[in-house]
């Protein structure tokens, strides 16, 4: 086979694929629009004649040895890309459509008519959307679009540039008439916008909330501010002459309106506060009042109702509501203080009593057993009666602390005594079984041990001054009569041994 046959064959088989493309993209575009099965079965379609043209390609190869397939053929993904994409944008689906245009024309970066095709694709639903009003969206879209053009100056080839001037010019030209557009419906809006909010402020000028009630007063007052707001974000440049006046006019009307009633509405807010804070407080003292006397959450509730009251006479020192209140609370408080006070101490005494009455003490006890006894109640007498807040109370438990400690002293009276008359008894014996030894013929080491025995054991801290009189003469008699050299072991002997205890008695 000749060259001149070879372009020949080739020329059929590229018109042989053209045309099999054409029929394929004209029998499905009317249905690419429907669902994305059709499309799906347009790519199945090309699929398969791409399979066919790669068969013919290699018997060509085989019988003329040249590899016959075109160089810048357009592949077959790019074409499917375009086709899903065209489908989608059709639907309305722009973003997912976006993703297939962008992987066609990054097949072949700078073709020309590829870029077209995705312009105009683009400008359709532009003009789609111009048509149904939707005038922000479709400005959007060729704003991105503009942009996407112009990055395409880096990639189409020299002989193009004019042709990307002009669909840039085209860009421009359908926004400018979307700014049209949009400037029309806006100067209509804004009239019947004005129209609106002057009958709204004359509606809202013309209520009258009640002052006492923050709940009415609130939104009242958030209505007044929206519609001020409203009027005064008006573009000076679209009001009509005449609405501009009448604009000015209940701006006025609208602030000295707000005004007034935000003084209103802080000063029923503060006289709703001085209530809910007189009922807390109220609330807190009847808390403190039911709980029992000794219960943790007096003091608790106490305190808090206190807190309260304080507190009012930060917030509205001047209104004479919160006067009235801080007033009535602060009596209610210090009777409840009393009145628990009172209970608690009652409560108190009731234990201090009890323990009072288990004190066992008889005319055969013990003057120790009796001291300890009383001893130990003083003490818990003390401690409860640092718990008294009730003064009745209080000089009860003063009076019974000066009967104890009055019963203590009698009891270590009567255990000095008792053992002041154990002493003497101790040195009267002393002085009688040992008598004879004083004078000629003392019995030295009998005297020495006498001595040990009867008066070592008594402790003269104890004894009275007569008693104490009585120990020493008895001792200087006695240890007169010592050898010198059993006077200084005998009063070291004295002094260290064991003392006979004041509690024995």
């Amino acid at each position: 086979m000749n060259f001149k046959a070879l372009l020949d064959f080739k020329a059929l088989l590229v018109f042989i694929i053209i045309f099999s493309m054409g029929v394929v993209m004209a029998f499905y575009a009317g249905k690419a629009s429907n669902n994305i099965a059709t499309i799906d079965n347009l790519a199945a379609s090309l699929d398969d004649l791409r399979l066919n043209v790669q068969n013919l390609e290699q018997e060509l190869a085989k019988k003329t040895g040249i590899d016959v397939r075109a160089k810048n053929r357009q592949s077959p993904k790019t074409d499917q890309a375009f086709v899903k994409a065209e489908a989608l944008i059709v639907q309305g689906e722009l973003a997912s459509a976006g993703l297939y245009f962008s992987n066609g024309i990054s097949q072949e970066p700078g073709n020309w008519d590829k870029i077209n095709r995705y312009q105009q694709s683009v400008l359709d639903y532009c003009r789609q959307r111009i048509d149904n009003g939707d005038y922000e969206i479709a400005f959007n879209v060729l704003g991105d679009m503009n942009t996407f053009m112009r990055t395409q100056a880096l990639y189409v080839p020299v002989q193009d540039i004019e042709k990307l001037q002009q669909a840039l010019t085209d860009i421009a030209q359908i926004k400018q008439s979307i700014v049209d557009k949009m400037t029309q419906v806006s100067q209509t809006e804004t009239a019947q916008f004005v129209k609106t909010l002057l009958s709204q402020s004359d509606e809202l000028l013309a209520q009258n909330p009640a002052a006492d009630n923050p709940d009415k007063i609130t939104p009242y007052l958030e209505a007044l501010k929206e519609n001020l707001f409203a009027l005064q974000s008006l573009d000076a440049n679209v009001v009509k002459q005449n609405d501009s006046s009448k604009i000015v006019h209940q701006i006025t009307q609208l602030e000295n309106t707000i005004a007034t009633f935000e003084q209103q509405l802080a000063t029923a807010q503060a006289a709703n506060t001085v209530l809910i804070l007189a009922q807390q407080a109220t609330q807190f003292i009847d808390n403190a009042k039911n709980e029992p006397a000794q219960s943790d959450f007096v003091l608790y509730y106490l305190t808090s109702a206190e807190s309260i009251i304080r507190q009012l006479v930060l917030i509205a020192p001047k209104m004479e509501i919160a006067k009235t209140q801080i007033a009535t609370l602060s009596q209610q408080l210090e009777q409840a203080k009393q009145e628990i006070a009172l209970l608690q101490s009652e409560t108190v005494w009731h234990e201090i009593e009890q323990a009072f009455e288990q004190i066992q003490i008889e005319k055969s006890t013990k003057a120790q057993e009796a001291i300890e006894q009383l001893t130990q109640f003083r003490q818990r007498l003390a401690e409860k009666a640092s718990k008294l807040a009730s003064v009745e109370i209080l000089e009860k438990a003063q009076a019974r602390m000066a009967e104890v400690n009055h019963q203590i002293a009698n009891w270590r009276a009567k255990q000095t005594r008792k053992y002041e008359q154990w002493a003497i008894n101790q040195i009267t014996t002393f002085y009688n079984v040992y008598q004879d030894e004083l004078g000629a013929g003392t019995d030295e080491d009998r005297v020495h041990s006498g001595i040990i025995e009867f008066l070592g054991h008594i402790d003269i801290r104890y004894l009275s001054t007569s008693a104490q009189t009585a120990y020493n003469e008895a001792f200087q008699k006695f240890y007169a009569e010592l050898h010198d050299k059993q006077k200084i072991p005998l009063s070291a002997k004295m002094t260290l041994m064991d003392k006979k205890p004041l509690s024995d008695f």
